[in-house]
């Protein structure tokens, strides 16, 4: 019988992003000295939604954090940069 994928280390890999991104995204719409509206308009993305990822209630796309970061100023790459494990 197979493992559950909850018991993959991929699984454990990708909790600790899930766990790690609406901090993230707040301090870099913070920094940007962007509101939660202010980022809306330059993404694309609802400012509820925005509200929603950064109190860890929803989970962006790959999609949806290229708009994301695009509303930011920067490139994909940037945006997830400290997410993984040093």
């Amino acid at each position: 019988m197979p493992a559950a994928a909850s018991d993959h280390p991929a699984y454990d890999y990708a909790e600790r992003i899930r766990e790690r991104l609406p901090r993230r995204l707040q301090e870099l719409r913070e920094a940007a000295g962007f509101t939660k509206y202010g980022l809306a308009r330059e993404s694309g993305i609802s400012r509820e939604y925005i509200g929603k990822l950064e109190r860890g209630k929803a989970n962006p796309t790959l999609p949806v954090s290229a708009q994301l970061s695009f509303g930011l100023g920067m490139t994909l790459e940037q945006f997830t940069h400290q997410l993984e494990d040093e």
